[in-house]
C-alpha cells in the first residue's frame, strides 16, 4: 500500500509519538491544580508547547487558543464574531473554496439571520478580489479565505484581502492548516486577525489544534465551564497533545524550507510525466502558486471512477470531510468545472515519507487506471 494522501492527515512523526506515550504514562496532572508538582509539570508542557506553535506560526503566545483541531477552530472564530455582531445583521464573506470546516459554521450563521455571501474565484480557484471590493461597499464583519486550498494546493495571496477588509473596517479568518511545515509564513505579516491550525495536518496526533487570535481582539469562548485557556476554551487540557503538538510544529517549522523544495520537485514531476502519457490530462490550478505536494488532477471523458481502479493507492478526490457525503468537489465546481470532471478527479498530495521509488509506482499506478477506463 502506498499513502498519497497526506493533506488528509499524517502520520506522527516516531519523536512525537514517543512524547505523548511517555506523558499519558508519567505526566497525568491536572495543569489547573497549581499546588501539586505533577499539575506543575503538566503545566510546564502546556506552556513549552505554546511557545514553540507561537514561534512556528510568528505569533505571540498569547494569541493561541489550543483547541481539539481546526475544525473547532474555525467555529469558534466564525461563531465567536458573528455573536458580537448581534445586534445588527451581522455580514461575512467567505471564498467559494473554503473547507466545510469553515462553510457549515457560517452557514448556520446565516441561518440565524446573517448576511452571507460567497467570494467567486477564477478558473485556477483565485480569489475575485474586484467582487469582494465590491462586497465590501456594505458593512461586514468577517472576510473567511483560507491560505492554501486542501485540495488543489492554490495559494492565496493575503495582503490584498486583508487591505481591502481593514478599509472597510472587517476582520480577516484564514484557515492555515494546511500551511504548517510547507510554507514558511508569519501571521502578524500576512495581517489576519485569526487563522486556524491542526497537529495531525503536520506530523502530530489528531484531536489537537490551535485558534490564533490577534492580540487586543475580544472572542467570546464557545465551551465555557472551568475556565481554561484564560477563559476561552474550557477543559481539562490535552497535555500529551498539546505537548506533541508543540514538538511537531516547531519541527515543521525548522524544516520548512527543505519539505517545500523537495514536494515541490515530486509534485512537477508526477503532473510532468502524467501530463505526457495522458492527453488531455488537467492539473487543477496549475496557473496559480500551489503548495508542493499537492496535485489535483482530473481527465475530462474518464469513463468511472478514477480512485476505484487505483488498488491499494490511497489517494482522495477532495477533501476527506466532505467525501463522507460523495458530493462532488465544491472546490472543482467554484472553478468552473463540470460536475462529472469534479467527481472523477483525483488529488495526489505526497509528504514527508514520501520516497521517490512511491513516486514512480504512483505514477505508473495512476496511468495504469486511467487507460483501463478512458
Amino acid at each position: 500500500m502506498i499513502y498519497a494522501d497526506y493533506n488528509g492527515s499524517t502520520p506522527c512523526l516516531p519523536e512525537v509519538a514517543d512524547l505523548m506515550c511517555e506523558l499519558l504514562c508519567e505526566t497525568y496532572g491536572n495543569p489547573s491544580n497549581k499546588a501539586s508538582l505533577f499539575s506543575r509539570r503538566a503545566r510546564g508542557y502546556i506552556d513549552q508547547a505554546r511557545s514553540q506553535v507561537a514561534t512556528a506560526i510568528g505569533a505571540n503566545e498569547d494569541e493561541l487558543i489550543f483547541s481539539s483541531g481546526s475544525t473547532e477552530a474555525c467555529n469558534q472564530a466564525i461563531l465567536g464574531v458573528m455573536q458580537r455582531s448581534l445586534k445588527r445583521r451581522p455580514r461575512i464573506l467567505l471564498s467559494a473554496v473554503e473547507h466545510p470546516a469553515v462553510c457549515q459554521p457560517a452557514e448556520a450563521c446565516a441561518e440565524a439571520g446573517a448576511d452571507l455571501h460567497y467570494v467567486d474565484v477564477d478558473s485556477q480557484g483565485r480569489l475575485d478580489l474586484d467582487q469582494l471590493k465590491d462586497l465590501l461597499r456594505e458593512p461586514t464583519a468577517l472576510v473567511c479565505v483560507m491560505a492554501a486550498n486542501n485540495e488543489t494546493g492554490v495559494i492565496q495571496d493575503l495582503k490584498p484581502v486583508v487591505d481591502l477588509a481593514q478599509q472597510a473596517g472587517a476582520l480577516v479568518f484564514s484557515d492555515m492548516t494546511q500551511m504548517l511545515g510547507k510554507r514558511a509564513f508569519d501571521v502578524h505579516m500576512e495581517g489576519v486577525d485569526f487563522a486556524c491550525f491542526s497537529a495531525h495536518k503536520c506530523y502530530g496526533p489528531k484531536g489537537v489544534g490551535a485558534l490564533y487570535k490577534r492580540r487586543g481582539l475580544a472572542l467570546p469562548a464557545l465551551i465555557r465551564g472551568g475556565g481554561q485557556e484564560n477563559g476561552l476554551r474550557s477543559g481539562t487540557e490535552n497535555v500529551p497533545g498539546i505537548a506533541a503538538f508543540g514538538l511537531a510544529a516547531d519541527l515543521a517549522a525548522r524544516e520548512v524550507q527543505s519539505r517545500s523544495a523537495r514536494l515541490s520537485r515530486f509534485s512537477q514531476q508526477l503532473e510532468r510525466q502524467l501530463k505526457s502519457r495522458l492527453p488531455g490530462c488537467i492539473v487543477q490550478g496549475e496557473g496559480a502558486e500551489r503548495l508542493g505536494g499537492t496535485s489535483m488532477l482530473s481527465l475530462p471523458g474518464i469513463r468511472g471512477n478514477w480512485i476505484s481502479h487505483l488498488g491499494d493507492l490511497v489517494v482522495s478526490g477532495g477533501s476527506s470531510c466532505a467525501s463522507l457525503q460523495e458530493k462532488p468537489s465544491h472546490v472543482l465546481m467554484a472553478m468552473g468545472n463540470d460536475e462529472e470532471v469534479a467527481k472523477r478527479s483525483v488529488r495526489i498530495s505526497l509528504g514527508r515519507p514520501s520516497t521517490e521509488v512511491e513516486l514512480r509506482q504512483i505514477i505508473q499506478r495512476l496511468i495504469e487506471a486511467a487507460q483501463r477506463i478512458l
